[in-house]
């Protein structure tokens, strides 16, 4: 139950962050459903080190842009339930929401802590991630650096009596993520964007699963506390080693 209560925490947050605070709302217009895919895969490498790669396209809107993005990282697993990761983005971001041919590149280096609970039925995993980020605002204009700070909530509650995960189980899975904004060139509030999502998965065998969530984020667009919205169906395919916890996060 403490968990629930952390997750409507960090829901009001977001509320209270992007621009919600200033009275600011989103911006008028219709907000339509779009839509973001993402394959991720973590292989063994030896002893406790994997390598963990993602591939992720979002569908942009009226209000917030398109994105594609490559993941790659290096992840040490301490324990069952604890891992540090470190590794590079390459995203290409849409230059505006009026022109999808046009996309800017983006650089990124992080760093990733992430803590796991399996004891009970329901399975808890939380992610603290930094990023060092370099962007480019335009096609001719320099890259700045913009570092932020990422924390997420991730809950999934099993349909089996047990809370446990054999192959053919059906899950709910409900997570909220908040980013904070570090620098002077974020030209954002502190809280900039807010991802809430829920949804269902299924554990198609002992190293693969399948989830399907609604998703609603905003983002802070200016320093008056404008935010912009978007209502994606996310759609994900994760491959991960046969671990006691591989199911918590990916």
């Amino acid at each position: 139950m403490k968990h629930f209560f952390a997750l409507a925490l960090c829901s009001a947050l977001a509320l209270t962050g992007p621009g919600v605070a200033r009275g600011q709302g989103a911006p008028s217009g219709s907000s339509p459903l779009v839509g973001w895919l993402k394959l991720s895969t973590e292989s063994t490498l030896r002893g406790p080190w994997s390598l963990y790669t993602e591939v992720e396209t979002r569908q942009g809107n009226t209000q917030l842009t398109a994105q594609h993005l490559g993941r790659v990282g290096v992840r040490w697993r301490l324990g069952p339930s604890f891992s540090l990761t470190t590794g590079y983005v390459l995203a290409y971001n849409q230059a505006r929401p009026d022109a999808p041919g046009q996309t800017l590149p983006e650089h990124r280096f992080y760093q990733e802590v992430a803590l796991a609970d399996a004891s009970g039925r329901l399975r808890v995993s939380h992610r603290l991630r930094a990023e060092e980020r370099w962007l480019r605002p335009g096609s001719e204009a320099a890259f700045r650096f913009a570092p932020r700070l990422r924390y997420q909530l991730r809950l999934i509650a099993p349909f089996q009596r047990e809370g446990k995960l054999p192959v053919g189980t059906v899950y709910a899975v409900a997570a909220d993520e908040l980013f904070a904004g570090l620098g002077p060139n974020t030209n954002r509030s502190f809280l900039e964007e807010n991802r809430a999502s829920l949804g269902l998965g299924y554990r198609l065998n002992r190293h693969l699963n399948v989830e399907l969530a609604y998703l609603y984020q905003t983002q802070s667009t200016g320093p008056q506390g404008e935010s912009a919205r978007r209502n994606a169906l996310l759609a994900s395919l994760a491959f991960a080693p046969a671990r006691p916890l591989a199911l918590v996060r990916h």
